[in-house]
């Protein structure tokens, strides 16, 4: 019998506050918060894949034991559930019922509550205010903009930022101990560098290059994420700004990569802005990297609104050539 093994991401998650990864100062902060008998409804912040569900689902595991979880949080996805109907019902219900055992108050869990219609969030923020005494909300989101300022004002706004490399590092190192992978330096930045930052998009990639070799090198790990070598995406720059630029060359390169491997343009577009960045002054004039980053912004732009991006690419990689000439 086959038996299929749970994702990494599920199996490795932080159960409490202290083994979360990054975000120290949130923690302590949620820490303290946690250690007292009463706290305000909190709403957490940040790009995805960097600990807000799992800080919240620490503090569910900290407050209550386990006989009391079931009866005293709900966990919702408003990005699933977004409508009116579901705060008036779902919540509403949940939160009017008074804690079960000892406990004096329940937890609402919202995800994605950015994703929320605009009538939701302000029958949400009644709800929140009527049952205060024996509910309290954890909301997380991606932009805290999308979150009505109403909202916003009942709640401690915890502000999460991209996990830095060592932390990301450290976890997937643990992980290929506990697995028995063997792991170099390089597959490591490229676990980092093709996630930008996302704890879980890098441990699901760890997951997938497993499951072809035990020995997990860069290039499986380019091969599992679909992700294009930065030597590529260098070497089409190199081919513009070079004393003789090859149009054609750096042309067939990005053919290359659309067509054969699949790389759709606004990726394209974010792997080229990386390296850019990444090229120091040696690799590239600075007149011609800024030069070059303002094109990317308006490339970005046309293909957003849908125009063709091998023209788009073309145009691109011509006047990148025209800027160097001058």
């Amino acid at each position: 019998m086959v038996t299929i093994e749970r994702m990494w991401t599920e199996s490795f998650r932080p159960k409490t506050l202290a083994e979360v990864v990054g975000q120290q100062e949130i923690i302590e902060r949620l820490k303290q918060l946690v250690q007292k008998t009463d706290f305000p409804h909190m709403l957490f912040s940040g790009p995805p894949g960097i600990g807000k569900t799992t800080c919240a689902e620490a503090i569910v595991n900290e407050i209550f034991n386990p006989s009391e979880r079931s009866g005293n949080v709900k966990r919702l996805n408003a990005s699933d559930d977004r409508g009116i109907n579901v705060v008036r019902q779902d919540i509403k219900n949940f939160a009017r019922v008074l804690p079960s055992g000892k406990s004096s108050f329940k937890i609402i869990i919202l995800d994605e509550a950015d994703q929320m219609t605009s009538d939701a969030q302000h029958a949400l923020r009644r709800t929140m205010e009527t049952y205060n005494e024996i509910t309290r909300f954890i909301l997380i989101c991606n932009y805290s903009s999308r979150i009505i300022t109403p909202i916003q004002s009942r709640c401690a706004i915890f502000r999460f930022t991209s996990l830095k490399k060592k932390d990301i590092i450290k976890r997937l190192n643990k992980i290929a101990k506990e697995k028995n992978l063997i792991i170099d330096k390089d597959a490591l930045s490229a676990l980092f560098d093709s996630s930008s930052g996302d704890m879980r998009q890098a441990i699901n990639a760890l997951q997938a290059a497993s499951s072809i070799t035990a020995n997990v090198t860069a290039e499986v790990v380019y091969q599992v994420q679909g992700y294009v070598k930065p030597s590529e995406i260098r070497g089409i720059i190199l081919e513009c700004i070079q004393a003789k630029p090859s149009f054609n060359a750096a042309k067939n390169n990005v053919r290359v990569l659309m067509e054969t491997y699949g790389i759709s343009g606004q990726d394209l577009v974010k792997y080229l802005n990386s390296e850019l960045n990444a090229m120091s002054s040696n690799d590239i004039p600075d007149p011609v990297k800024f030069a070059a980053l303002s094109m990317l912004s308006e490339l970005d732009y046309r293909i957003a609104i849908g125009c063709n991006p091998q023209i788009q690419f073309d145009a691109f990689l011509a006047n990148l050539i025209a800027t160097t000439q001058k």
